[in-house]
């Protein structure tokens, strides 16, 4: 037995060197394997949880859209209310009626103690202030909507972050899962209040600019001049520009109030609570970051973004009353013009035609049912997907570094 038992071990002990460096090459290479397969887990793991915080926040930043589409439309009702209250055209335009109803020639004055002139001058500048202020208070309650919403939808975002980032037995001792982070819910209904401004006090501001525009560009004008869809968007333009270029105060201070009257929209604003007038150090935070926002070049640039889509939605819905029918269907294809047809015909409908200035008011005036009435919302939901501000709200929702724990 001996004799077999030797040879084996002489051998083992002739090269017991390698085979202790075969048997650390496998232990090394099992740790190793066992190494590499716990990393490749972990990697799976942290993977999975940013995929689920991603696609967390992005769950949270549509629905936060989607949300300041449904707070848009529920403040839409009040500012039309005062526009019609303030602009209102159908009273002006009752007036003129009842004066057409007089005898021709009759000297007397029409209702009011205003002549018939009078009440046409009028009615020009109502009809023009009327829409345009419109376009201009719906594109700013939809950016200041959106501010509002995704500065507060942030934390939201810090929440999922810090949910995905915490070992849940941590979360459940520490109670933190779940909690809202920086911004307390009576902070939130102070900070929410603020639109009360632009809704009461701000629009006000905002058509009193437009109306000196509009007496500046279209005063002018005589009822019976000839009007064509190219000439009205003209006119437009030159009221927009001539709004624009007044430097009196920037649009936004249609927005928020002065730095220091904050609590006076406040107790405008109502509210039950005993600190609800009151202006601390987390809603003084919120108003500081923004009208930082509000002053930025990136925002300046966003209102003129959806300004530009405003004026666009309201050119296209003026259209039509300058076209027929057939003319706008062969515009929105390619037209095939018949062997020999020089296409001036339709080169000539295609400018479309002209109607009395006096006619354009009533088809001026009846868009702003459409900007603040419509169901659905054509301008609203333009606005509101308009890709530069969804690019501004992307950065307000995620500028949370300051605010990390």
């Amino acid at each position: 037995m001996s004799s077999l038992v030797d040879p084996i071990l002489g051998f083992f002990g002739r090269n017991r060197r390698k085979f202790y460096y075969l048997g650390g090459t496998v232990g090394s290479g099992y740790v190793l394997l066992k190494y590499a397969q716990f990393k490749w887990r972990e990697f799976q793991q942290r993977r999975e949880i940013e995929q689920t915080a991603k696609a967390n926040v992005k769950r949270r930043f549509e629905q936060n859209l989607q949300d300041c589409t449904f707070a848009v439309a529920s403040l839409l009702p009040t500012l039309g209310e005062n526009l019609f209250q303030e602009l209102n055209v159908e009273m002006v335009t009752a007036q003129l009626q009842q004066s057409r109803s007089r005898q021709e020639g009759e000297p007397a004055p029409a209702a009011g103690g205003k002549s018939k002139m009078e009440l046409w001058d009028e009615l020009k500048i109502l009809s023009f202030t009327r829409t345009v202020s419109a376009v201009y208070l719906t594109t700013l309650l939809i950016l200041f909507t959106h501010l509002q919403l995704n500065l507060l939808g942030r934390f939201f975002y810090l929440d999922s972050v810090v949910a995905f980032s915490q070992d849940m037995h941590e979360r459940q001792l520490t109670g933190t899962a779940g909690s809202r982070r920086g911004v307390s819910d009576g902070t939130e209904r102070k900070y929410l209040t603020f639109s009360w401004y632009i809704l009461n006090v701000g629009w006000k501001r905002c058509v009193a600019r437009v109306k000196k525009a509009v007496e500046e560009v279209v005063g002018s004008i005589s009822l019976k001049q000839q009007v064509s869809y190219a000439s009205l968007m003209d006119i437009l333009e030159k009221v927009r520009l001539n709004i624009e270029a007044d430097d009196t105060s920037p649009m936004t201070a249609f927005l928020l109030p002065e730095e220091g009257k904050e609590e006076e929209v406040l107790r405008a604003g109502g509210g039950a609570e005993a600190d609800a007038f009151t202006v601390d150090a987390e809603l003084r935070g919120l108003l500081d970051e923004t009208r930082d926002f509000l002053e930025s070049e990136d925002f300046k640039k966003v209102v003129g973004k959806c300004l530009d889509e405003g004026f666009d939605i309201l050119a296209k819905q003026l259209k039509p009353s300058f076209f027929a029918e057939e003319t706008m269907r062969a515009k929105s294809g390619i037209m095939e013009l018949a062997e020999g047809d020089s296409g001036e015909a339709f080169t000539n409908e295609a400018k479309g035609k002209q109607i009395l200035f006096a006619g354009v008011l009533p088809i001026v005036s009846r868009i702003v049912h459409n900007i603040v009435n419509g169901v659905p919302n054509v301008f609203v939901e333009v606005i509101s997907t308009q890709p530069d501000l969804k690019a501004f709200s992307v950065v307000m929702y995620t500028g949370w570094d300051e605010h990390a724990l």
